[in-house]
């Protein structure tokens, strides 16, 4: 799982676009409940900054 920089999310492929919002999803839904170390630093914030990210990949 990787997060891109919210000021790349603007140059991304549609792939990756659509790979970002799946895993924006996945860690919204607690990522299934499994560790992931490139990631897990979005659980130490406000859920609602995640909430906030995802409402930009989505608008994209």
């Amino acid at each position: 799982m990787r997060l891109w920089h919210q000021k790349l999310i603007s140059k991304l492929p549609r792939q990756q676009l659509l790979g970002q919002h799946r895993e924006i999803a996945a860690l919204r839904g607690n990522g299934w409940g499994r560790p992931h170390a490139t990631v897990n630093y979005v659980f130490k914030y406000s859920p609602y900054k995640l909430y906030q990210f995802h409402m930009l990949v989505l608008e994209r």
